[in-house]
Protein backbone atom coordinates (compact mmCIF):
# COMPACT_ATOMS: atom_id res chain seq x y z
CA UNK A 1 0.00 0.00 0.00
CA UNK A 2 2.96 2.29 0.86
CA UNK A 3 3.90 2.19 -2.71
CA UNK A 4 0.45 3.02 -3.53
CA UNK A 5 0.33 5.62 -1.96
CA UNK A 6 3.80 7.24 -3.43
CA UNK A 7 2.62 6.55 -6.95
CA UNK A 8 -0.32 8.34 -6.51
CA UNK A 9 1.53 11.62 -4.22
CA UNK A 10 3.77 12.03 -7.47
CA UNK A 11 0.34 11.91 -10.28
CA UNK A 12 -1.41 13.80 -7.81
CA UNK A 13 1.30 16.33 -7.28
CA UNK A 14 2.07 16.59 -11.33
CA UNK A 15 -1.98 16.80 -11.86
CA UNK A 16 -2.12 19.88 -9.29
CA UNK A 17 0.87 21.37 -10.51
CA UNK A 18 -0.50 21.79 -14.14
CA UNK A 19 -3.65 23.03 -12.98
CA UNK A 20 -1.69 26.00 -10.76
CA UNK A 21 0.74 26.23 -13.84
CA UNK A 22 -2.06 27.11 -16.35
CA UNK A 23 -3.78 29.33 -13.27
CA UNK A 24 -0.03 31.29 -13.17
CA UNK A 25 -0.28 32.17 -16.79
CA UNK A 26 -4.10 32.33 -17.86
CA UNK A 27 -5.83 33.06 -14.56
CA UNK A 28 -5.69 36.02 -12.03
CA UNK A 29 -3.15 35.57 -9.41
CA UNK A 30 -4.24 38.15 -7.44
CA UNK A 31 -4.78 37.62 -3.70
CA UNK A 32 -6.62 38.23 -0.38
CA UNK A 33 -5.56 38.28 3.48
CA UNK A 34 -6.73 35.25 5.37
CA UNK A 35 -7.58 35.76 9.29
CA UNK A 36 -4.11 34.81 10.30
CA UNK A 37 -2.47 37.14 7.50
CA UNK A 38 -1.41 34.97 5.43
CA UNK A 39 -2.13 34.91 1.46
CA UNK A 40 -4.72 32.98 -0.19
CA UNK A 41 -4.88 32.97 -4.40
CA UNK A 42 -8.50 31.06 -6.08
CA UNK A 43 -5.82 28.92 -7.35
CA UNK A 44 -4.74 27.60 -3.94
CA UNK A 45 -8.28 27.03 -3.41
CA UNK A 46 -8.68 25.20 -6.77
CA UNK A 47 -5.43 23.35 -5.82
CA UNK A 48 -6.81 21.87 -2.69
CA UNK A 49 -9.70 21.23 -4.38
CA UNK A 50 -8.39 19.11 -6.78
CA UNK A 51 -6.29 17.09 -4.19
CA UNK A 52 -9.17 16.62 -1.65
CA UNK A 53 -11.39 15.01 -5.09
CA UNK A 54 -8.39 12.48 -5.75
CA UNK A 55 -7.72 11.96 -2.56
CA UNK A 56 -11.44 11.05 -1.64
CA UNK A 57 -12.03 8.70 -4.64
CA UNK A 58 -8.40 6.79 -4.30
CA UNK A 59 -8.17 6.53 -0.67
CA UNK A 60 -11.88 7.16 0.99
CA UNK A 61 -10.82 6.05 4.45
CA UNK A 62 -8.04 8.32 4.84
CA UNK A 63 -7.91 11.48 6.16
CA UNK A 64 -6.83 14.97 5.40
CA UNK A 65 -4.82 17.81 7.12
CA UNK A 66 -4.65 21.03 4.72
CA UNK A 67 -3.49 24.97 4.82
CA UNK A 68 -6.68 25.29 3.21
CA UNK A 69 -8.91 22.90 4.55
CA UNK A 70 -9.23 21.25 7.98
CA UNK A 71 -6.16 22.40 9.88
CA UNK A 72 -7.27 20.09 12.51
CA UNK A 73 -5.06 16.34 12.55
CA UNK A 74 -7.93 14.10 12.55
CA UNK A 75 -8.45 10.71 14.10
CA UNK A 76 -8.02 8.56 11.13
CA UNK A 77 -4.60 6.09 10.54
CA UNK A 78 -3.70 7.25 7.62
CA UNK A 79 -3.76 11.20 7.07
CA UNK A 80 -2.74 13.37 3.60
CA UNK A 81 -0.99 16.59 4.98
CA UNK A 82 -1.48 18.99 1.79
CA UNK A 83 0.47 22.29 0.70
CA UNK A 84 -1.97 22.91 -2.25
CA UNK A 85 0.51 26.11 -3.27
CA UNK A 86 3.91 26.68 -1.22
CA UNK A 87 4.90 30.19 -1.74
CA UNK A 88 1.63 31.58 -2.53
CA UNK A 89 3.23 35.32 -2.62
CA UNK A 90 5.68 33.98 -5.17
CA UNK A 91 2.73 33.02 -7.43
CA UNK A 92 1.05 36.09 -7.09
CA UNK A 93 4.39 38.20 -7.85
CA UNK A 94 4.54 36.11 -10.93
CA UNK A 95 8.13 34.55 -9.39
CA UNK A 96 9.26 30.93 -10.49
CA UNK A 97 9.71 29.45 -6.91
CA UNK A 98 6.17 27.93 -6.20
CA UNK A 99 4.52 24.22 -5.61
CA UNK A 100 2.61 21.49 -4.19
CA UNK A 101 3.66 19.30 -1.56
CA UNK A 102 1.97 16.39 -0.21
CA UNK A 103 2.98 13.77 2.28
CA UNK A 104 1.09 10.86 3.76
CA UNK A 105 1.17 9.83 7.36
CA UNK A 106 0.65 7.23 9.09
CA UNK A 107 0.41 7.02 13.02
CA UNK A 108 1.18 10.60 12.77
CA UNK A 109 4.43 10.07 10.95
CA UNK A 110 5.62 10.78 7.56
CA UNK A 111 5.39 7.66 5.23
CA UNK A 112 5.38 9.10 1.55
CA UNK A 113 6.03 12.41 0.61
CA UNK A 114 5.78 14.52 -3.19
CA UNK A 115 7.00 17.94 -3.65
CA UNK A 116 6.57 19.45 -7.21
CA UNK A 117 7.69 22.93 -8.40
CA UNK A 118 6.12 22.84 -12.05
CA UNK A 119 7.98 25.78 -13.43
CA UNK A 120 11.19 24.42 -13.18
CA UNK A 121 10.33 21.11 -13.22
CA UNK A 122 11.41 19.29 -10.16
CA UNK A 123 9.46 16.58 -8.92
CA UNK A 124 10.86 15.36 -5.28
CA UNK A 125 9.54 12.35 -3.96
CA UNK A 126 10.43 9.75 -1.01
CA UNK A 127 8.99 7.00 0.73
CA UNK A 128 10.17 6.05 4.32
CA UNK A 129 13.26 3.29 4.45
CA UNK A 130 13.27 3.76 0.18
CA UNK A 131 15.19 6.68 0.11
CA UNK A 132 14.61 9.50 -2.31
CA UNK A 133 14.20 10.91 -6.01
CA UNK A 134 14.45 13.84 -7.68
CA UNK A 135 12.46 13.68 -10.92
CA UNK A 136 12.89 10.00 -11.03
CA UNK A 137 16.54 8.99 -10.11
CA UNK A 138 17.52 8.41 -6.47
CA UNK A 139 19.42 11.32 -5.20
CA UNK A 140 21.45 11.73 -2.00
CA UNK A 141 22.40 14.17 -0.21
CA UNK A 142 26.06 15.87 -1.26
CA UNK A 143 27.96 18.09 1.61
CA UNK A 144 28.97 21.09 -0.24
CA UNK A 145 32.35 22.53 1.40
CA UNK A 146 31.69 23.58 4.80
CA UNK A 147 34.54 26.10 5.34
CA UNK A 148 33.96 27.64 1.80
CA UNK A 149 32.92 31.44 1.32
CA UNK A 150 29.83 30.40 -1.38
CA UNK A 151 28.30 27.39 0.59
CA UNK A 152 24.66 28.67 0.75
CA UNK A 153 22.33 29.11 3.67
CA UNK A 154 18.70 29.28 2.82
CA UNK A 155 16.23 31.22 4.88
CA UNK A 156 13.10 32.95 5.42
CA UNK A 157 12.27 36.25 5.34
CA UNK A 158 11.06 36.50 8.89
CA UNK A 159 14.38 34.74 10.21
CA UNK A 160 16.20 38.25 10.99
CA UNK A 161 13.44 39.59 12.81
CA UNK A 162 12.90 36.48 15.14
CA UNK A 163 16.47 35.24 15.77
CA UNK A 164 20.50 36.45 16.12
CA UNK A 165 22.31 34.50 12.98
CA UNK A 166 26.11 34.41 12.97
CA UNK A 167 26.39 32.04 10.39
CA UNK A 168 29.75 32.70 7.66
CA UNK A 169 27.69 31.62 5.02
CA UNK A 170 26.02 33.24 1.67
CA UNK A 171 22.09 33.61 2.26
CA UNK A 172 19.44 33.21 0.06
CA UNK A 173 15.58 33.73 0.37
CA UNK A 174 13.33 32.11 -2.44
CA UNK A 175 10.02 32.56 -0.61
CA UNK A 176 9.13 29.02 -0.65
CA UNK A 177 9.76 26.55 2.39
CA UNK A 178 9.69 23.46 0.78
CA UNK A 179 11.93 24.27 -1.82
CA UNK A 180 14.46 26.13 0.28
CA UNK A 181 13.83 22.63 2.66
CA UNK A 182 14.83 20.59 -0.57
CA UNK A 183 17.86 22.45 -1.95
CA UNK A 184 19.44 20.94 0.92
CA UNK A 185 19.10 17.56 -0.84
CA UNK A 186 20.55 18.04 -4.21
CA UNK A 187 23.58 20.31 -1.97
CA UNK A 188 22.69 23.65 -3.20
CA UNK A 189 21.99 24.33 -0.12
CA UNK A 190 24.60 23.38 2.94
CA UNK A 191 21.40 24.55 5.58
CA UNK A 192 18.12 25.73 5.74
CA UNK A 193 15.84 27.50 8.37
CA UNK A 194 12.73 28.37 8.24
CA UNK A 195 11.29 30.49 11.51
CA UNK A 196 7.77 29.70 11.99
CA UNK A 197 6.34 27.11 9.50
CA UNK A 198 3.17 24.94 9.82
CA UNK A 199 3.47 21.48 9.39
CA UNK A 200 1.40 21.65 5.63
CA UNK A 201 4.47 23.34 4.80
CA UNK A 202 7.31 20.69 5.97
CA UNK A 203 5.90 17.21 6.55
CA UNK A 204 6.75 16.19 2.92
CA UNK A 205 10.09 17.59 2.60
CA UNK A 206 11.23 16.60 5.95
CA UNK A 207 10.83 12.44 5.12
CA UNK A 208 12.80 13.53 1.40
CA UNK A 209 15.76 15.08 3.68
CA UNK A 210 15.98 12.40 6.07
CA UNK A 211 15.36 9.76 2.94
CA UNK A 212 18.54 11.32 1.20
CA UNK A 213 20.87 11.50 3.88
CA UNK A 214 20.26 14.58 5.34
CA UNK A 215 19.18 15.95 8.83
CA UNK A 216 16.28 18.31 9.68
CA UNK A 217 14.71 18.77 13.14
CA UNK A 218 12.24 21.76 14.66
CA UNK A 219 15.09 23.84 16.53
CA UNK A 220 13.49 23.57 20.18
CA UNK A 221 12.26 21.17 22.17
CA UNK A 222 9.01 20.57 20.49
CA UNK A 223 8.96 18.34 17.87
CA UNK A 224 6.48 17.80 14.69
CA UNK A 225 6.02 13.88 14.27
CA UNK A 226 4.58 11.94 15.53
CA UNK A 227 1.38 14.63 14.62
CA UNK A 228 -0.96 14.49 17.69
CA UNK A 229 -4.49 14.10 16.96
CA UNK A 230 -7.11 16.75 17.27
CA UNK A 231 -4.48 19.83 17.24
CA UNK A 232 -4.85 22.81 15.20
CA UNK A 233 -1.83 23.13 13.53
CA UNK A 234 -3.10 26.13 12.20
CA UNK A 235 -1.63 27.38 15.65
CA UNK A 236 1.48 25.66 16.05
CA UNK A 237 4.58 26.73 14.36
CA UNK A 238 7.92 25.17 14.10
CA UNK A 239 11.38 26.57 13.54
CA UNK A 240 12.68 24.04 11.39
CA UNK A 241 16.32 23.39 10.52
CA UNK A 242 17.80 21.44 7.52
CA UNK A 243 21.71 20.62 6.83
CA UNK A 244 23.47 18.30 4.62
CA UNK A 245 25.08 16.77 7.93
CA UNK A 246 24.64 16.13 11.80
CA UNK A 247 28.42 18.19 11.64
CA UNK A 248 26.66 20.97 10.14
CA UNK A 249 23.78 20.77 11.95
CA UNK A 250 25.12 21.54 15.41
CA UNK A 251 27.57 23.78 14.19
CA UNK A 252 24.86 25.74 13.00
CA UNK A 253 22.42 25.23 15.90
CA UNK A 254 24.41 27.16 18.30
CA UNK A 255 24.41 30.33 15.99
CA UNK A 256 20.57 30.55 15.45
CA UNK A 257 19.68 32.35 18.68
CA UNK A 258 15.86 33.53 19.79
CA UNK A 259 15.98 37.19 20.06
Amino acid sequence: MTNQRLAFAKSAAVETGKLLQDRFYNGSRQGELKADQTLVTKADRDADRLLQDLIGKKFPGDGILSEEGSTVLPQNEHVWVLDPLDGTVNFSLGLHYWGVSIAHLEHGVPQTAAVYFPLIDELYTASIGEGAELNGTQILVSVPQVDSPYSVFVHCSRMHDLYQVTLPYKTRSLGAAAYHLCLVTKGTALLAFESTPKLWDFAASWLIIKEAGGEIRANGDLQPFPAQRDINYNSQAYPILAAASKTVMDKAAVRIITK
